[in-house]
């Protein structure tokens, strides 16, 4: 078998050893070969048995034109049970429920097909008409059915022989010549040994078929755990995306994206590290990890990439929303909410832990970036970058906007505006700040309103 250049011969890319390459030499191979062969060769055997009864009714209108001086009358009542009994074995095989009795139905009807049509053709006594009609059952139970050789050989031989011995009788009775003994002999005899080669053959053809099903198979398993294990490191959504793009026989293409960026970060987790060790260190960040990436699940957005306690989550990318403001702002406060049961669960009073979050809306270059040999799936440009910044200087529970992210929201209560300048950018940014951890302002109420209060 050959393999692609560079692949590791690992079992799954081996063959089972055989004997003479028709029978595996694992018995649980063997044992296997034989349940999936039944489910294979169910179909090749159901349609042998349709095409069976169109041969035998076309014996029988054969028989109705006067094809038989004797038996004529037998023959035209037993080959319609014929093509009866294969039109029903054929029904019987097409049921999930009987699939087991493929073989042993296939080998019955080919053997009572071959004996009838000796049986028909005794009184007529030409071997050249018997030849061919056992000829006709000998080719169906040798090939189209598709029996194992040991059952084909059992199935087709008794009325081979049996051919075989009419014509003898023929000879010894002075019925038919010398040469018409050859051919009496040598017609059924040729199909089933010429039979017999085609059968092995088949069925050697048949168990590498088996042998390419599990290798395809256990690709495929591998495949799914490649990708179950790509999902793990980048969001399942970029994932989906890479994979379909190599499906095409595309690359992954950079596009310009209008989305919402939002950064994630945890106050105090260094000092956290440095007390308590790597141990803790993981406990937490795994914990934090699945909130991140439930609550991107949940609002249809693909986590990016994780740094260390920080992640950036991309709403409107690798998929378009037109709605990707309003959306990262609620995730962002569900993320906020989320996180903080993390940090309240591992804080102490040594090591405070907490969360901050930054928002940024506008226009990305989202795709694959590197080179030929190794690419990347990234999200560069301005309101990336101001997501990040704006995180950096979040203090634990707040939940700091971009100029574009607060445009496009409406006004929330409790909402303050701050004009900061940020390290990597230009111009002072004016930043919207939620604080998530300030006590809620009351709701507004009107003047009358207040009034029913007072007098109350």
């Amino acid at each position: 078998m050959t393999r692609p250049e560079g692949w590791p011969i690992v079992s799954e890319l081996t063959s089972p050893d055989t004997w003479w390459g028709l029978r595996f030499t694992d018995s649980d191979v063997e044992r296997d070969y034989q349940s999936w062969r039944i489910g294979h060769v169910r179909p090749f055997a159901q349609f042998a048995m349709y095409a069976a009864a169109g041969a035998a009714f076309c014996a029988w209108v054969a028989v109705v034109f006067g094809a038989l001086d004797e038996f004529r009358t037998t023959a035209l009542v037993l080959i319609p049970l014929m093509i009866v009994s294969l039109l029903v074995a054929a029904a019987l095989i097409r049921l999930d429920h009987y699939q087991h009795l493929v073989t042993p139905l296939s080998s019955l009807v080919n053997l009572l097909g071959g004996g009838l049509a000796v049986a028909m053709t005794w009184k007529t006594y030409s071997p050249e008409l018997t030849g061919a009609c056992v000829t006709m059952a000998a080719y169906f139970g040798l090939t189209v059915f598709r029996l194992p050789p040991r059952i084909a050989l059992l199935s087709v031989s008794p009325y081979v022989l049996l051919a075989s011995y009419a014509t003898w009788t023929w000879h010894q009775n002075g019925r038919i010549t010398d040469q018409q003994l050859a051919v009496g002999l040598f017609i059924p005899v040729t199909a089933l040994l010429t039979g017999m080669v085609l059968n092995l053959a088949i069925e050697w053809i048949t168990r590498q078929t088996y042998v390419d099903h599990l290798i395809i198979e256990s690709q495929q398993d591998l495949l799914i755990d490649e990708r179950t294990a790509m999902a793990r490191f980048v969001s399942p959504d970029i994932a989906e995306t890479a994979h379909r793009a190599g499906a095409d026989g595309l690359d992954v293409r950079t596009e310009i994206y209008s989305l919402t960026a939002v950064s994630i970060d945890l106050r105090g987790f260094t000092t956290f590290t440095q007390r308590h060790g790597a141990e803790y260190m993981v406990q937490v960040l795994q914990e934090y990890y699945a909130v991140v990436m439930d609550a991107a699940k949940e609002y249809g957005a693909a986590v990016k990439d994780f740094a260390g306690d920080g992640a950036l989550i991309l709403v409107g990318a690798p998929y378009p929303r037109p709605d990707h403001t309003r959306v990262g702002l609620r995730l962002a406060r569900h993320l906020m909410e989320r996180a903080r049961e993390v940090t309240s669960r591992w804080t102490t009073e040594e090591t405070p832990l907490g969360a901050g979050i930054g928002i940024s809306s506008g226009e990305c270059a989202v795709g694959a970036i590197g080179t030929a040999a190794q690419l990347q799936y990234a999200a560069i440009g301005t309101t990336v970058n101001l997501s990040a910044r704006l995180c950096s200087i979040a203090q634990d529970g707040q939940i700091l906007m971009g100029p574009g992210t607060a445009r496009a929201l409406e006004e929330s209560a409790g909402w303050s505006r701050e004009v900061v300048t940020l390290a990597g950018i230009a111009e002072p940014v004016e930043v919207t700040i939620e604080d998530t951890l300030a006590p809620k302002p009351p709701p507004p109420t009107t003047p009358g309103e207040a009034a029913v209060a007072f007098s109350g």
